[in-house]
């Protein structure tokens, strides 16, 4: 990040320069959330922390306080609902730790909702064993707990290892200080949870009257809270189809981390950026980029799917992915290059350490290209391959040998023999031979001729037509910027 920021200085790039300043300031404002969580915990740990108590009414405060996760509710796309069977509530409550307990079970309730999903807080007044008390409940349609999870969740330090459930990778603290907070005021909290189905957070206050009356509630502003900080903006993607740089899909929901990964390969690679894996897939099928670099905690699908997906289809199985996690144990690299990894890259990384990967990744396809134009189409054809590249050129070759002497099959009539986009076939002829797929056809049509003309005794015009050349002159062009030397040289 420093190298970045000085190279923004040096080149006067002010917006990269701010973005970077920004996400300095959102994670340290983070660094010190949980420093803060951590202190609390261990005030309570010690015996020293100590309610501060204010008689007022509860709801207005509550209301505010939910109401004020809208935005960030609406960002994901989720709908927010917020209502109260009661219109007031007058009882002592500590504005600053209501406000933490409430913000810590929303925030979940954000993070592991997807699109389209729901939250619902309800509050209430509610009598038990003859105590009145004030009852939170938050309840959303989200992605769940499991039932082995669900009993440590507000243990501390506690995280799943559940990809699915680890949207945003947290520390396992927000939850066990929510806990604490609600124990402190005399209160409990409960959770029901279905996998798949969503959780219900419930939160039960006894009420008591002995503080002194308070008309205003200091209210904590909330807008710091940490979901609630504004990431780096997203701003539409313009791919420059001109470019002469190779293309790289970044896939990771972490916006700073994906931010950071751009800075980093601007000045050598084109970059493109998908939030998650289900969007990481679209944006690989659809622009067949150079490299992949892929997370593998993420919501919707996690690295090691996207891994799978990809590898398993003939229109990205060529794209070489690394793997970026901080979990890089054996099993977890065996896991991943199972299905189908090409390269780890843990967590936290520095710049050199990008470059070495991606240079290995290089240098291993030039070595295929070379390979490629070294052997020629025949030696391609006579070898069984398990190499999805390979594979791939050997049923494009046998398309273009059926249809050698049709001067009409082109990109487009390929593409679609080998049911593909003609851009999808494009990028990925590219990217195997460093060919565009109209030189690559062309190739093919040109090798065979130096096949007849060296094993039959046709004349040149004659093997041009045979090889779906119109004109014989362009012809003796092609052949003559393909081999070096004119068709006419060639003999039987």
């Amino acid at each position: 990040m420093a190298d970045s920021m000085k190279s923004n200085i040096k080149n006067k790039d002010i917006k990269n320069l701010e973005t970077s300043l920004e996400m300095i300031e959102r994670n340290s404002d983070n660094l010190l959330h949980l420093v803060n969580e951590m202190l609390d915990l261990s005030k309570i740990e010690s015996g020293n922390m100590d309610l501060q108590l204010v008689q007022s009414d509860v709801i207005p405060f509550l209301k505010y306080i939910s109401e004020s996760f809208n935005s960030y509710a609406e960002e994901n796309g989720i709908s927010l609902t917020v209502y109260s069977e009661i219109d007031s509530l007058i009882m002592g409550f500590d504005s600053n730790k209501l406000t933490s307990i409430v913000s810590n079970i929303l925030s979940n309730a954000v993070k592991f909702t997807p699109e389209h999903g729901k939250i619902i807080v309800h509050i209430n007044e509610i009598t038990r064993k003859d105590q009145h008390a004030l009852f939170i409940k938050i309840k959303d349609n989200g992605i769940g707990i499991s039932k082995n999870d669900l009993p440590n969740v507000f243990n501390r330090f506690y995280q799943t290892d559940a990809s699915t459930i680890r949207k945003h990778e947290g520390t396992g603290i927000g939850l066990a200080l929510t806990k604490e907070l609600v124990e402190l005021m005399n209160g409990n909290i409960n959770v029901k949870s279905t996998l798949e189905k969503g959780s219900e957070f419930s939160v039960t206050i006894p009420i008591t009257r002995k503080a002194s009356l308070s008309p205003k509630v200091q209210i904590e502003d909330v807008s710091n809270f940490p979901t609630l900080k504004t990431s780096v903006n997203q701003t539409i993607q313009l791919l420059d189809t001109n470019s002469e740089l190779p293309l790289v899909l970044i896939i990771e929901d972490n916006i700073d981390v994906a931010h950071y990964l751009k800075t980093c390969l601007t000045d050598k690679y084109q970059t493109i950026h998908a939030v998650n894996g289900i969007e990481g897939i679209e944006m690989a099928l659809e622009n067949i980029p150079d490299i992949i670099i892929c997370d593998v905690m993420m919501p919707g699908k996690d690295g090691f799917e996207v891994c799978a997906t990809l590898k398993t289809d003939e229109r990205s199985d060529h794209i070489p992915i690394i793997i970026l996690t901080a979990k890089v144990t054996t099993e977890d690299r065996i896991t991943g290059l199972s299905h189908g990894a090409d390269a780890y890259l843990a967590k936290p990384f520095n710049k050199e350490e990008l470059f070495t990967r991606l240079d290995q990744l290089v240098a291993i396809r030039q070595k295929l290209i070379h390979k490629i134009k070294n052997d020629g189409f025949k030696t391609i054809l006579k070898n069984q391959t398990q190499d999805p590249k390979l594979q791939f050129l050997q049923k494009a070759i046998n398309l273009i040998q059926t249809e050698i002497n049709n001067s009409n099959f082109r990109s487009a009539e390929l593409a679609k023999k080998l049911v593909i986009s003609e851009s999808q076939l494009y990028r990925k002829i590219k990217a195997i031979t460093e060919k565009s797929t109209a030189v690559f056809i062309r190739s093919i049509r040109l090798q065979y001729a130096k096949e007849l003309l060296t094993t039959t005794d046709k004349t040149v015009s004659e093997v041009a037509y045979e090889v779906g050349f119109n004109d014989p002159s362009w012809f003796s062009r092609a052949f003559k910027d393909e081999f070096g030397f004119p068709p006419s040289d060639t003999s039987k």
